[in-house]
């Protein structure tokens, strides 16, 4: 986050009252409504592409909550990446306040069954159990994530360098 930019506490949240409001009242600066559109623009992006990998049958059937299972693999795959495998288990505490551990594992069952990801057994604690990518996801993630750097561009993002996004990320 920038100099500018401020985290919401739970009193100011709170204080905001359900109130109708006018388009000309509307505090929402330029650049927060760039990143709203491309929110939206994602969603219409997403619905298609999920028709595509369904038509091509990628799927046997249509995942359970498309964005939980966006969400699932895109921490699975950042994890690899920055070299800490997540562990089911880990992956069950980021959705516990929404969804159940056993809603989890079927997302997981039917990310496995479409050849998206592999679980792997520790091998210094056999309990333990690791979320890793395939090549089949990396291959649809450059196609999911080319779509969200085009979307961003199309609405002002510019890529600023490595350094300063993974250090966010880890």
């Amino acid at each position: 986050m920038g100099d500018d930019d401020k985290a919401l506490t739970s009193e100011e949240i709170s204080a905001s009252a359900p109130v109708t409001f006018q388009l000309s009242e509307c505090t929402i600066d330029a650049q927060e409504r760039a990143a709203l559109a491309i929110d939206v623009a994602y969603v219409q992006w997403r619905a298609d592409f999920r028709r595509t990998v369904i038509a091509a049958g990628v799927l046997n059937r249509p995942w359970r909550s498309v964005f939980e299972a966006d969400m699932m693999f895109s921490i699975v795959a950042h994890r690899w990446l920055a070299e800490r495998p997540i562990t089911h288990k880990e992956l069950a505490t980021y959705f516990e306040i929404f969804v159940t551990e056993a809603t989890v594992s079927r997302h997981l069952d039917d990310m496995e069954e479409s050849g998206m990801i592999v679980r792997q057994t520790d091998p210094d604690d056999r309990r333990r159990i690791f979320l890793l990518p395939t090549r089949r996801l990396e291959t649809i993630g450059h196609g999911y994530l080319q779509a969200r750097i085009r979307l961003m561009r199309e609405h002002g993002f510019v890529w600023v360098g490595s350094n300063e996004a993974a250090s966010d990320l880890a």
